[in-house]
């Protein structure tokens, strides 16, 4: 049995708890009322205006990043397949996490629920990327533009957000001359999210384990891509 294979199991817990953490996050910025974060701003605004659940216009911005990541690679790999049952399953626990609480009433209420809501989607993200065998599908396209064009993964990260909020917002204007998908828990998710992502690595260590899949190269990367 490989070393990869003795931490299945494990990965496979903290990977689940991880995903459930990130979704109970959304739902908690969510039921405040001041916004979402940016990369839930895209799938709550046609959630808004569409006969879709929050859950399911996330599905479908899962599905068009694995899209987008297979044309960049010019194939399907294991890791799109298995990124799209990973989008589908989230998209389900978002639903039921809606489904289980209720928007907050008062002032005080809104503003745990907004710090709590960073504060566990901060540790989803820690806890998933800290098993290290996929994340989910936006992320996992901001990792490819960056290790194929050589860029930052910061900055794709700064300006994947900066497109899901504009494209948020400009669906928030044109059809509920709003911006109910964008406000301050934007700014806050993009400022805090990953401090606690810092500190969840600080207090449990252990968290982190090797890479599952093995990483492409920059230069791998971009051979796949002028094939």
């Amino acid at each position: 049995m490989t070393v990869k294979g003795k931490h299945l199991p494990r990965r496979i817990i903290q990977y689940a708890a991880g995903l459930i953490c990130m979704a109970v996050g959304i739902v908690l910025l969510k039921h405040t009322g001041w916004g979402v974060s940016p990369i839930t701003a895209v799938p709550d605004a046609v959630a808004n205006i569409t006969p879709l659940s929050l859950g399911n216009a996330t599905i479908l911005l899962h599905i068009l990043c694995v899209i987008i990541q297979v044309i960049l690679q010019r194939r399907i790999t294991l890791k799109s397949v298995l990124t799209v049952f990973v989008g589908i399953l989230f998209g389900w626990l978002v639903d039921f996490f809606m489904w289980l609480w209720t928007p907050a009433p008062v002032l005080w209420e809104k503003i745990v629920m907004l710090v709590l809501g960073v504060a566990i989607q901060g540790l989803g993200v820690a806890l998933v990327s800290g098993c290290d065998m996929m994340l989910p599908a936006p992320d996992e396209l901001n990792n490819l533009i960056s290790r194929i064009y050589e860029k930052k993964l910061s900055n794709v990260k700064l300006c994947a957000d900066a497109v899901y909020v504009i494209v948020a917002a400009a669906i928030n204007l044109i059809f509920q001359h709003s911006l109910a998908s964008v406000g301050i828990n934007s700014v806050v998710s993009v400022l805090l999210t990953g401090q606690f992502v810092g500190l969840a690595y600080r207090f449990f260590p252990k968290i982190k384990m090797s890479p599952f899949f093995p990483e492409p190269t920059k230069r791998s990367a971009k051979a796949d891509r002028s094939q």
